[in-house]
């Protein structure tokens, strides 16, 4: 008996560290890249994203949200697919988006508008993607630390399998992401800046401020229905005629989207028909983004209480309250202007930036990595050698005494 609590005990453990040896494993032979020094948004000519834009064309819609999986060892909670649909059903959703952990639910993929999508990653530290228009997930991840080097490998691996890869809550965990990363992180066209449990726009000023040409994201990024804070908490508003899945992945590259933070319940005591009818009561949106030359102009359905417009380096470059329009003339110094609507009843808009160009404008990504195959393989060379002299030492047999 004490022999097979002994073997049963051993292979316990082999079946807990195997799978934590194979992700070290990983982590320590991921490749190393070079980064290039990033370059500012520069030249004459502005971009103006919502050039074009119909002003009563507006889609309500969450791409990241959670249901039970995994028997609920997974934080999904008691969300089925059929009940967190109905209940964005209530909110008059337009697109209702599930984004399990490193699975593609499949819940009415016969709609126009379905989108698999899926929540990469597995580490302690919550670096997470949203994989959108997953066609596979990706089951590898580094889940101890990650370094640049590592962030970056996720998502060019990511990218191959989805046509968005959407680095996820960036702010939510310290020691996750880090604000510096987005100097020189890439090949990512949207960063989720608005989240259900936090907001990260040192993130997004620091991708901007080094001419990366990053759109946002806004979401809910739901676990629980019965949190009446879960729903219609941050959402994304897209500007297009057509509820299919080529509009509004067309429209989220474009920059043709608005974030919003709607103002919760802070003691959770409203019912949820209350939520819904204040949401299509007060939901103000956007009917105007001009460029008047070199003036930006802004106009809600509502009366702005505060219009912040905010540039390099996260700096507040002009305040105007309580106006029908907001307007701020750019000058020459601004590499990117964007923009952020208060509203009397706490709602916010969040817009995407108005940002520089040269002689023609292009919505193709700068990528500044380029994979070190010299300090890849030095770096490799090293680990292999201390892993020979790892397993000698534990292969070398005692001498017998004489």
């Amino acid at each position: 008996m004490k022999k097979i609590l002994k073997y049963s005990s051993k292979i316990l453990i082999l079946i807990i560290l195997l799978p934590v040896v194979i992700m070290l494993i990983f982590s320590l032979f991921s490749p190393i890249y070079d980064f290039d020094e990033p370059q500012v948004f520069s030249g004459p000519n502005l971009h103006n994203p919502y050039d074009g834009m119909d002003s009563t064309a507006w889609l309500q819609c969450n791409f990241h949200a959670h249901t039970r999986q995994a028997g609920g060892f997974t934080n999904g909670r008691n969300n089925t697919n059929e009940r967190l649909d109905s209940v964005y059903q209530l909110f008059g959703y337009d697109h209702i988006g599930i984004s399990n952990y490193n699975n593609i639910t499949y819940y009415k993929s016969d709609k126009n508008d379905f989108i698999p999508a899926y929540e990469h990653g597995y580490g302690l530290f919550k670096i997470h993607q949203l994989c959108i228009g997953a066609e596979r997930v990706r089951h590898i991840d580094y889940p101890f630390w990650q370094t640049l080097s590592m962030k970056q490998h996720n998502i060019n691996c990511l990218a191959e399998g989805s046509r968005l890869v959407v680095p996820a809550h960036p702010s939510f965990v310290s020691g996750g992401y880090k604000v510096q990363d987005f100097k020189y992180l890439s090949n990512y066209k949207l960063l989720e800046v608005l989240n259900g449990y936090c907001k990260s726009p040192a993130y997004w000023d620091e991708a901007l401020s080094n001419g990366h040409l990053a759109y946002l994201l806004a979401s809910d990024d739901a676990h629980n229905m019965d949190n009446i804070n879960d729903p219609a908490n941050c959402f994304t508003m897209i500007n297009s005629l057509e509820n299919d899945a080529e509009h509004l992945f067309a429209a989220l590259e474009s920059g043709k989207a608005v974030g919003v933070c709607f103002p919760i319940d802070p003691f959770k005591t409203e019912t949820i028909e209350h939520k819904v009818q204040r949401l299509h009561d007060n939901l103000p949106y956007i009917t105007k983004v001009d460029l008047e030359t070199d003036t930006l102009v802004v106009r809600a359905s509502k009366t702005i209480v505060k219009a912040e417009f905010i540039g390099q380096g996260g700096q507040v470059l002009s305040t105007v309250t309580n106006v029908n329009e907001a307007q701020y003339i750019i000058q020459s110094e601004n590499q990117y202007v964007r923009t952020v609507l208060y509203f009397a009843d706490g709602t916010e808009l969040w817009l995407n930036p108005i940002t520089r160009y040269g002689n023609e404008f292009s919505l193709e990504r700068v990528s500044l990595d380029h994979l070190s195959y010299d300090k890849t393989t030095l770096l490799w060379t090293a680990y292999l050698v201390l892993m020979a002299g790892i397993v000698v030492i534990l292969c070398r047999k005692k001498k017998p005494r004489n």
